[in-house]
């Protein structure tokens, strides 16, 4: 009975509770079994992934910059290695906890410091943000023994861009910095981070594509505490290509130093190719202070510089080219014939006109005066003359056809065209009518009409190869490392000048009595032993002529500009050139000098003019 009893009070006492404990294992069994599949199937990938960043770390590998070089080899621009300190923000645990120590070491105010790590967490959570770059060996020593086991934190060596010869061709050359908040979108897609590198300005930046290289990466495997436990898989990066320039750095480098005005320019060509020999503009500035990125105080230095060190005034100077510009009103009155080369005006010192008087820069004037002699003496009285011959429309079209009021197609960023004024360009632009007046002063290269130096240049080249007008070129070559080369400068001509052979000839010639010749405006130039053309020019900043006279009592800024354009074409080795001098004075004083010592130093040949200046 005791066994009966035992049994049937153990089947009502267990039975039900077996019963709940089956609904309960079922239950849990069901929950388990969905939050599996939940896992498994439905957020499955997304913790893999999770898992994979928590275990393998992608670290981007940096491609080495193409190398900058001169046309003989010299190196301009290169890359060297440098450290940069980063964090990786999906890693970092305490980054409130770096703002001090950091800022001490590496010099970073606090509140900047701050706004870095803030910034970090607006890139993906495993990418490396860069927080200081070209760290000392100080700096990496003191980061390395007080942050080097926390997890987050990386010590990376990265290219740094060093610059030899500082200043010298900094415009060419350009300018490096970090990829800007307006960039990135489209930098993004490009392949660049923030706090990547681009080329902003020159030659970095025009010939980005083929300088950066393209970058690699490495998949690194860490533990849970962010130590590296080994390597995984790599891609190893391809650097960029090399720019070989036409710039002979020898002689830009001594171009630069002999230019002791202010401001200016100086482009050098060869005639025969447009390439590009030199290419100065004063003030400049120092590259490296951009590299690895320049400090505010330093910016805003350059920015507030009354004499706008960081404008490249080679391509973007826009001048008036006063009396250098009547190589083409010349040329144009031959070529049209409405002179003969023994033509004489009478030049009393000044041309009344419609109650104006236009004078000639000689006060006491040259008498009655044919074309060569002036050329030679630059009269303004006799090109007054040829203005109005010719009218406005056609001066216009023959400075076209030399190749102003349009870029040049140098090849660097921003370049300006000028520009050619005309009867139906002030209709449009001013809603006034052309006045007879203003056809004169456009004859002479004054009033609307305005060049860069560049534009001069070529122009001057052209007279140089007796009518070809070429497109000038910076980069003779490009090379890449492991294509060999990819570019190989041909010369291309854009046109060639339709005049008349025989009035080139003759403008010249007198060209070259203006050097040869005891009264030509150019004879500080001369150099025994080569024959240089040229044309000087004096280009008024404000109306008032009297102002064109020399005195240090005169304003700077109200100083007119000096201007010389020469060429030598006689020799197996051909240069032209133009030199403009800032608020210089007159051409023939202040900027023939400058290319008599340029001349002299490309052909090899002692300087011997010091006595005449």
């Amino acid at each position: 009975m005791s066994d009966f009893l035992r049994k049937e009070y153990s089947a009502e006492y267990f039975g039900p509770r077996i019963r709940v404990a089956v609904i309960i294992f079922i239950a849990g069994a069901a929950i388990f079994l969905a939050r599996l599949w939940q896992l498994q199937l439905i957020e499955g990938e997304s913790y893999i992934e999770m898992a994979k960043n928590n275990r393998v770390r992608m670290v981007r590998l940096p491609a080495s910059r193409g190398r900058i070089l001169d046309c003989n080899g010299r190196t301009l621009a290169e890359d060297n290695p440098s450290f940069t300190f980063s964090i990786v923000p999906g890693e970092i645990e305490n980054p409130r906890d770096m703002l001090e120590p950091c800022s001490a070491i590496l010099g970073i105010p606090q509140e900047k410091m701050r706004g870095l790590i803030e910034r970090s967490k607006t890139v993906p959570r495993f990418m490396n943000y860069p927080i200081k770059k070209n760290m000392t060996l100080e700096e990496v020593s003191l980061m390395k023994s007080r942050f080097m086991s926390s997890k987050g934190v990386l010590l990376e060596v990265k290219p740094l861009r060093l610059y030899p010869g500082g200043e010298t061709l900094c415009h060419v050359i350009g300018t490096m910095g970090e990829v800007s908040a307006q960039e990135l979108p489209r930098a993004a897609k490009l392949g660049y981070r923030t706090g990547d590198l681009l080329g902003k300005s020159g030659i970095e930046k025009e010939y980005e594509t083929y300088l950066r290289g393209e970058e690699g990466w490495e998949e690194v495997e860490i533990d849970a505490k962010g130590r590296q436990l080994g390597h995984r898989s790599r891609k190893a990066p391809r650097a960029g290509a090399d720019i070989e320039l036409t710039i002979d750095y020898d002689l830009q480098k001594y171009s630069e130093e002999i230019f002791i005005h202010r401001a200016g320019s100086i482009v050098a060509v060869d005639p025969d190719s447009g390439r590009i020999l030199a290419m100065v503009s004063k003030p400049g500035y120092d590259l490296n202070l951009f590299s690895p990125s320049i400090t505010d105080r330093q910016w805003k230095r350059l920015r507030n510089d009354p004499l706008h060190p960081l404008e490249n005034r080679s391509v973007r100077g826009l001048y008036s080219p006063a009396s250098a510009f009547k190589i083409i009103t010349a040329t144009a009155a031959l070529h049209e014939k409405l002179i003969r080369p023994d033509q004489k005006f009478n030049c009393a010192g000044k041309l009344e006109l419609a109650g104006q008087a236009f004078r000639c820069w000689n006060h006491n004037g040259h008498g009655p005066i044919a074309f060569r002699r002036a050329i030679v003496e630059s009269c303004d009285i006799y090109f007054y003359e040829l203005g109005r011959l010719l009218g406005a429309d056609k001066i216009a079209h023959y400075a076209a056809l030399f190749g102003l009021g349009k870029p040049t197609g140098l090849g660097l960023p921003h370049e300006l065209p000028g520009l050619i004024p005309s009867p139906a360009w002030k209709g449009r632009t001013y809603g006034d009518s052309w006045k007879d007046g203003e056809t004169l002063n456009f004859a002479i290269g004054q009033g609307y009409l305005v060049a860069t130096p560049i534009q001069l240049a070529m122009m001057t080249a052209a007279v140089a190869n007796r009518g070809k007008l070429f497109k000038p070129s910076i980069v003779r070559r490009i090379r890449s490392r492991d294509e060999g080369i990819v570019f190989d400068h041909e010369p291309v001509v854009r046109w060639t000048i339709p005049v008349d052979s025989n009035a080139l000839d003759m403008v010249r010639s007198a060209m070259t009595a203006v050097v040869s010749t005891s009264r030509g405006t150019g004879r500080r130039a001369l150099i025994p032993g080569i024959k240089i053309a040229a044309k000087t020019g004096t280009s008024q900043v404000i109306r008032d002529k009297q102002l064109m006279i020399e005195s240090e009592q005169i304003p700077y800024h109200e100083r007119t500009h000096a201007i010389f354009v020469a060429y030598v074409d006689d020799k197996p080795k051909k240069i032209a050139l133009v030199v403009m001098v800032e608020h210089g004075g007159a051409g023939g004083i202040s900027a023939a000098p400058i290319a008599r010592k340029i001349i002299a130093r490309y052909y090899s040949m002692p300087d011997r003019g010091e006595s005449q200046e």
